[in-house]
């Protein structure tokens, strides 16, 4: 199997293409070929789960990178959601082998959140890995990374380094800019300076060294993902997700947990396609989802703010870009006007709100002649 191994300043980091990933798959492909795993029933340390759709190019690939982990205490849930390809017979083919792999089929379409909300609700693991069906994880001792590490502090979440790729003509080029690699001054960080984390990393460091608003490069224990998805409530579960849903379980969950930390171990890999919902082209109907999605965010953010008396730093940073995408959505689509109109009364209402962002919806709403 070919491990990588990376050099803690990024400048070292000479990969231009992927040429080890056809080794590693391959060298996953024959280790499980002929193995058939069938565990006792225990409860698993880990539980990695991948919501799917039309995964049948990718999936495959996501199972073995964990399977060939050398740690092997896991249990992996995929959530089929309502996949017209042939996800749902790859991952069958694989279950014979090895029982540790569940899978929860979708009588029809319910979106990414919705499935990530199944595969927590399905898990039995001490932690959770929220995976996404495209990725792998690059580096076979990354769980054992993690396990080691928490017998010696026992974390409510640890984050890991990540390798960032994009997705062109079937092949994979390396992003320098993506790549995740943490050095923060703390070795472990506790509430209540853990809840603001969001809010001084982004504001005082660049985004392709934090990369804490992502829910896939962490383990997190169980309890703390499902306070989290109890808040978003089933309002939210019942809502069709395409982007932000993973800000908001990883943000819930930084503030419903203890403890942090993180270890800087290239242990993932985040594979950028070009035709993902979230970096493909966009259609109307695609951007006013991806808007409206937005919406349901930040709404929920700003009650969670408001109800639990947390620091407000971090919403007002976060308002500044999602604002712009309101005015967006309310210019394509008159479906939202009342709610995005009740949501912008909370916010004028609401002394620890900047006066700049009072004025420019002020003034958006003068403009396009939206009463108050």
């Amino acid at each position: 199997i070919v491990l990588i191994y990376l050099k803690k300043d990024t400048k070292y980091f000479t990969y231009k293409y992927l040429s080890f990933y056809i080794h590693y798959i391959n060298s996953c492909r024959n280790l499980k070929k002929n193995k058939i795993t069938k565990t006792k029933n225990i409860i698993p340390y880990v539980s990695i789960c991948l919501p799917t759709y039309n995964m049948e190019n990718y999936i495959e690939k996501s199972i073995l990178s964990i399977l060939n982990q050398s740690f092997q205490n896991f249990e992996i849930i995929i959530v089929n959601d309502y996949s017209n390809d042939k996800t749902k017979e790859i991952v069958m083919k694989l279950q014979i082998k090895d029982n540790r792999i569940k899978l929860i089929n979708h009588s029809q379409n319910l979106g990414v959140y919705t499935s990530r909300v199944d595969g927590i609700l399905a898990s039995t693991g001490k932690y959770i890995i929220l995976m996404d069906p495209d990725d792998m994880l690059l580096n076979p001792k990354l769980l054992q990374k993690l396990y080691n590490y928490n017998l010696k502090y026992n974390l409510d979440i640890i984050e890991y380094t990540v390798i960032c790729f994009l997705e062109k003509n079937k092949n994979l080029k390396f992003i320098n800019k993506y790549y995740h690699n943490h050095n923060y001054t703390k070795n472990i960080i506790y509430q209540p300076e853990l809840s603001n984390i969001y809010y001084y990393y982004q504001v005082n460091d660049s985004y392709s060294k934090v990369q804490c608003r992502t829910i896939w490069n962490k383990i997190i224990r169980r309890k703390i993902v499902l306070n989290s998805i109890l808040y978003i409530g089933e309002d939210y579960y019942k809502k069709f997700f395409i982007t932000a849903e993973d800000t908001l379980i990883n943000l819930l969950s930084l503030h419903f947990s203890h403890n942090y930390s993180n270890i800087n171990f290239p242990g993932y890999m985040y594979n950028i396609r070009e035709t993902s919902m979230t970096h493909g082209k966009s259609n109307k109907k695609k951007k006013i989802l991806f808007y409206y999605n937005h919406l349901l965010y930040i709404k929920k953010l700003y009650f969670f703010f408001k109800e639990f008396n947390k620091n407000i730093n971090y919403l007002i940073y976060e308002l500044y870009d999602i604002i712009i995408i309101l005015f967006k959505l309310m210019k394509i689509s008159t479906n939202f006007k009342e709610e995005i109109k009740l949501f912008f009364y909370e916010i004028f209402h609401n002394k620890y709100i900047p006066i700049k962002i009072k004025k420019d919806i002020k003034a958006f709403c003068i403009k396009n002649k939206i009463k108050k």
